[in-house]
């Protein structure tokens, strides 16, 4: 198991899912190795703070690789192949929580994918996945897309499901993925749309301070990492972003650089507010903070 480390694909560019603190990368298979918690499970944090967990018998927790693999065998039924070598899997140290970005391929033996017309020069689709057996999160599927030139993600913060690790939940499992796989399909244009936003959205000195102020005054950043990102903003860590100038999508990207260094929770939960805050912040009409 790879700590903190990432994957590459041919181009050798590294892929999306930054995996930091108190996680690890691991294969596919290995994802075969992590046993469910019981439902009456303790175990102790930091600091040696002790913690209980004791469950209902509706709780179910998900076996991460049946999990993963139930993703992966709907997607290909639904003509997304999907591309193994590029995904990632990572997994909490304790092994009880499951991250992973599904990366596609756009065509097998010449035939194209039903996601084809979505991979661009800059980005491709991939899908977000999370879940916990300690209870930190439910069991949840995202729209996504990797950014070529870098790991870092665009998400739309739209989950296609959020589901409770309950045996009900569990036993629907197959269909759920399902349905969230149709939207999936459905909200890529509105993903592609969301980036040529971006694209256009030119900034001004004034919207990049009210974005700092907002970022700060929300929360959404530490004060002390906001240099930071105007570190990236000013010095992007690749000239792509500068091709259009001072861009929404450079600042999504300048903010997206600073996440990876969050654990994957965090890193989640930031960058899908991070489209909102430079679209809010851009707004001569809006007061954003």
């Amino acid at each position: 198991m790879r700590k903190g480390s990432a994957t590459t694909n041919e181009r050798g560019i590294q892929m999306s899912l930054s995996l930091g603190v108190n996680s690890q990368e691991v294969t596919f298979e290995q994802l075969r190795l992590f046993k469910v918690t019981d439902r009456s499970h303790t175990w102790v944090g930091k600091g040696g703070k002790t913690y209980n967990l004791d469950r209902s018998d509706q709780w179910q927790g998900l076996q991460h690789h049946d999990f993963a693999s139930s993703i992966v065998e709907s997607c290909h039924g639904f003509n997304m192949p999907v591309d193994m070598l590029k995904s990632r899997w990572g997994v909490s140290d304790e092994g009880s929580d499951l991250f992973a970005s599904v990366s596609f391929r756009p065509s097998v033996m010449g035939k194209q994918s039903s996601l084809s017309n979505y991979f661009t020069e800059d980005t491709m689709p991939c899908l977000g996945i999370r879940h916990s057996n300690r209870g930190r999160f439910s069991a949840q599927m995202t729209i996504g897309r990797s950014v070529l030139v870098c790991d870092n993600l665009m998400i739309t913060g739209e989950y296609l499901f959020r589901k409770k690790h309950t045996s009900a939940n569990a036993n629907d499992l197959g269909f759920t993925i399902r349905q969230g796989l149709m939207q999936f399909l459905t909200e890529q244009q509105g993903i592609s749309e969301s980036i040529d936003i971006l694209k256009d959205r030119q900034l001004s000195s004034a919207d990049v301070g009210r974005l700092y102020l907002t970022a700060g005054r929300r929360k959404l950043l530490p004060w002390s990492h906001i240099g930071k990102v105007d570190e990236y903003w000013n010095q992007p860590t690749h000239a792509e972003f500068t091709r259009d100038g001072s861009t929404g999508w450079r600042m999504y990207n300048a903010i997206n650089t600073v996440a990876k260094d969050y654990n994957p929770v965090r890193q989640i939960e930031l960058i899908s507010k991070a489209e909102s805050l430079i679209i809010d912040c851009s707004d001569k009409e809006a007061l954003c903070y």
